[in-house]
């Protein structure tokens, strides 16, 4: 399921770039900008379990299994805070921007590590719906529907430290929400 999350991230960085050279959007190139981190932490963590499958969980390999859970949720935390200051800046509203770096080793799925991207998710969710809120079209509700929906998906990979049954709902509702994304790119980008 990160393959296929990662070359929907990257179609969607794609898309974002594409309608940024159109529009010149500079929400659209952080867009982009995120969507690559993205794609790349979805495609590293997917060949480091993949790895590590293969290995059969040999302890030796184990550690390739943190890295690439590493490496994945620090290019998540980059992207979402680009997203973050994206809306912070097209608000002028830059107030106390500071983000403290936590000297926390983020090498397993964690409540921690989770819980900072359900905040920042959180904020780019609620920034999207005060958009659509104003603008009332159906662009602004993909956009809305696509980062409620990555915030689900990051509640239920917070709810999988409780229960599995929670981990493969987690991941559709990432592939859903990426999906939402590329929908309103595609749309954006059709040529009138």
């Amino acid at each position: 399921m990160e393959f296929i999350a990662s070359v929907i991230a990257l179609a969607v960085a794609y898309q974002a770039m594409k309608a940024y050279r159109l529009t010149k959007e500079q929400s659209l190139l952080y867009l982009n900008l995120s969507f690559v981190l993205i794609g790349t932490g979805l495609v590293v963590d997917g060949l480091a379990n993949l790895i590590v499958l293969l290995a059969r969980a040999q302890r030796g390999f184990l550690y390739i299994f943190n890295l690439g859970y590493t490496i994945n949720f620090l290019a998540q935390l980059v992207a979402y805070g680009l997203l973050v200051f994206a809306y912070l800046h097209q608000t002028r509203n830059m107030g106390p921007v500071a983000l403290a770096v936590v000297p926390v080793m983020f090498i397993e799925r964690n409540a921690f590590t989770e819980l900072i991207l359900i905040f920042l998710l959180f904020y780019i969710a609620t920034q999207t719906a005060m958009n659509y809120s104003v603008n009332k079209n159906v662009n602004a509700l993909l956009v809305f529907g696509a980062f409620a929906t990555l915030a689900v998906a990051h509640v239920f990979f917070l709810l999988f430290i409780l229960a599995p049954v929670f981990y493969p709902l987690a991941y559709l509702a990432q592939l859903f929400s990426f999906l939402l994304l590329l929908a309103m790119l595609l749309r954006v980008n059709q040529p009138v």
